[in-house]
């Protein structure tokens, strides 16, 4: 006797299958759904062979569990078709997070506007997003961009934002002053992030010693632009990476904290990035770029707000911050705040809610009545 029971397969096929924003909606669709039964299906490979593992699982399933719908996680383009077709006429939602014509086209141009490539790649895709049942967006502002670019209708998009992993990320006790003020900037150092921006802002700061900047990520030629800034007097210290779990840890040791973007690339104009979702949940003050969506922070309040592609304004505000180091504690209290009412695991969860239902009616155009970020 078949049961009566109900299910979704959230599919992950990526390098880093426990990637923030594969976490998070899990965790949404277990801690409250319209599913009875949420089941992962994952890669346990960082290589091409996690497409023939995705692959198999999915098969297997859809003949012995047999889900009643899918979700398609970040890096999802990539696995889309395979889960499309397994399928069915079974919904599926993809969570597209990052366009990939956005990233190959406008952001990192491996591909020229217009050329063939790019009119491919963007063909390919709509049509694999046309058969899908929801597209999921990180922030408002990506799905106006998102729906744009692919000539979609918005009403098909849902956003739902990044939030953080709760579990790690929780309220860190402020740094108690020294006569050092340190400015962690930690990351996957992508264009979007503005790294050169912020070591300009660091060589701009080298006549005051007390403001030290410690910069953690990146490959080889990030290594060599902060040697270069030490080199131009810059104060700062860096380390290639370290585990996840070091970072709160890492948190408590410094003053201020960088979340960006500042890159003032395509992309950067509609994210929110995911370190800064660290920085707000564990109530710590954090410096954001101003974009299309920054609007939902207040400058000094819950945030530090300059605006992208400006290496002078970061350096002007990392020295506000460590003249009125006492104001910190506050900004980073309002922004923990902020997180609760608008980011947190609770709104992923309700902005779940009806995802798998008929696509229905126009979007709102407010952007300020869901947003969120991303990896970024």
């Amino acid at each position: 006797m078949q049961s009566s029971r109900s299910s979704v397969s959230v599919v992950t096929c990526y390098k880093h299958p426990d990637y923030v924003r594969a976490l998070t909606i899990r965790a949404a669709l277990e801690a409250g759904s319209e599913f009875d039964d949420v089941v992962t299906v994952k890669s346990s490979s960082r290589g091409a062979l996690r497409y023939a593992q995705v692959t198999w699982a999915l098969l297997r399933q859809r003949f012995t569990a047999r889900p009643d719908a899918y979700l398609v996680t970040f890096r999802g383009y990539e696995i889309l078709p395979v889960v499309l077709l397994i399928a069915g006429r079974r919904p599926v939602v993809y969570d597209e997070f990052i366009n990939p014509v956005e990233w190959f086209v406008e952001e990192h141009h491996k591909f020229a506007p217009g050329s063939l490539p790019a009119k491919a790649l963007r063909g390919v895709m709509r049509s694999f997003m046309k058969r899908t049942r929801r597209i999921l967006a990180d922030t408002h502002s990506h799905l106006v961009h998102s729906a744009q670019l692919m000539d979609l209708e918005q009403s098909r998009y849902r956003t739902v934002v990044v939030g953080t992993d709760e579990q790690t990320f929780r309220a860190i006790p402020p740094r108690k002053a020294t006569d050092e003020f340190v400015v962690l900037y930690y990351g996957s150092m992508l264009p979007l992030h503005g790294l050169d921006f912020v070591l300009g802002a660091a060589v701009e700061l080298k006549d005051s010693p007390a403001i030290t900047f410690r910069f953690i990520g990146g490959d080889e030629d990030d290594r060599r632009k902060v040697e270069a800034a030490a080199a131009a007097g810059a104060s700062v210290r860096y380390q290639h990476w370290v585990d996840y779990a070091e970072l709160p840890g890492i948190f408590a040791e410094c003053d201020l904290f960088l979340g960006g973007p500042f890159g003032a690339t395509v992309q950067s104009r509609y994210v929110i990035t995911g370190k800064t979702y660290q920085f707000l949940a564990a109530g710590l003050p954090v410096m954001i770029g101003a974009n299309e969506e920054s609007r939902v922070f207040t400058h000094r309040t819950d945030s530090l707000i300059v605006e992208q592609g400006d290496a002078g304004a970061i350096a002007r505000e990392i020295e506000w911050a460590a003249v009125n180091r006492e104001r910190l504690n506050e900004i980073g209290q309002r922004g923990r705040e902020l997180y609760d009412e608008r980011f947190s695991s609770a709104v992923v969860q309700r902005e779940l809610k009806g995802v798998f239902e008929p696509a229905t009616g126009s979007l709102p155009t407010d952007a300020t009545t869901s947003s969120e970020g991303g990896p970024r």
